[in-house]
């Protein structure tokens, strides 16, 4: 077991006077089989209370809602969290064989159980010609395999590179000019995963800062994919390596846009400065 002290800070600073507003922050770890929150507290500059809700995957929101004059806000979560480090990663041994796995793949009935999460959306659709051939899977080997070798060949292609994406940034543009950061790797092997009808999901949480990981200093984002027999196995494509005790989740969905740690509404709209801090300390 190892535990995690992780503090999140969002910053808003407004050009003109916010008369009313109201913001969901989805930044606290879920709890899991491999990990627990023990200890939470949330501060905000303006004092106003929060209340809590659940997003439609059943994640945590932190909602709060203004109802007075405002230039500034800033909001600070800190938690902490307990994560397993028998970290099992499952090997191909442990897969079904090759033909039975492909025929679940396959079936009918695994396509509308997973529907969801085989269905492109328009952050990870992908132009089938423009797909490098390097990374299809060409069936002759287990998922497992595939997926492992696309996640090293994906980090092989992309260049880490901040500042020249955003989250609206799609994964066809990213396959055009392969520079980006986490959301950027992660949309791009959702979208070839969803090629092949693999079912697989988008992933935020945060990354253990005392390791040399790419990705860390903000929240991060990862991929898991779903496996016959195995279930759903994590990917973290930015690192090259799989997910493990070193990831601490919060939520996952279809893409970035369910997994977004900040999402608000204000009255009226005006021009805004927002700056997220992250720190993650192993105990």
């Amino acid at each position: 077991m190892v535990t995690y002290h992780i503090s999140y800070e969002a910053e808003n600073v407004y050009d003109h006077q916010v008369q009313e507003a109201l913001f969901e922050f989805l930044v606290v770890p879920c709890t899991s089989d491999t990990q627990e929150v023990t200890e939470e507290k949330i501060e905000n500059s303006l004092k106003i209370p929060f209340f809590r809700s659940r997003n439609v995957f059943g994640y945590n929101l932190i909602c709060v809602r203004i109802g007075k004059p405002f230039n500034h806000f800033k909001i600070k979560v800190s938690c902490t969290v307990h994560k397993a480090t028998e970290d099992s990663f499952p090997s191909s041994a442990d897969s079904l064989p090759l033909e039975e796995e492909l025929a679940i793949l396959d079936s009918d009935a695994f396509i509308v159980d997973h529907y969801l999460y085989i269905q492109q959306t328009p952050l990870t659709a992908l132009p089938a010609e423009k797909i490098p051939s390097s990374l299809l899977y060409q069936r002759d080997k287990s998922l497992l395999e595939y997926m492992t070798s696309l996640n090293s060949a994906l980090y092989g292609m992309l260049e880490y590179k901040p500042g020249v994406t955003n989250p609206s940034t799609r994964a066809c543009d990213v396959l055009n000019n392969p520079r980006g950061v986490c959301q950027d790797y992660t949309h791009l092997m959702l979208g070839v995963l969803r090629h092949h009808q693999i079912p697989a999901r988008y992933v935020s949480g945060y990354l253990n800062q005392g390791q040399d990981f790419m990705g860390s200093a903000q929240m991060h984002a990862w991929v898991e994919a779903f496996v016959p027999k195995l279930g759903w196995v994590g990917f973290d494509p930015t690192n090259n390596r799989v997910a493990d005790h070193h990831h601490i989740k919060v939520a996952d969905g279809t893409d970035y846009t369910d997994c977004s740690p900040l999402k608000g509404h204000i009255n009226p709209p005006v021009p805004n400065k927002t700056d997220h801090t992250v720190q993650v300390v192993q105990q």
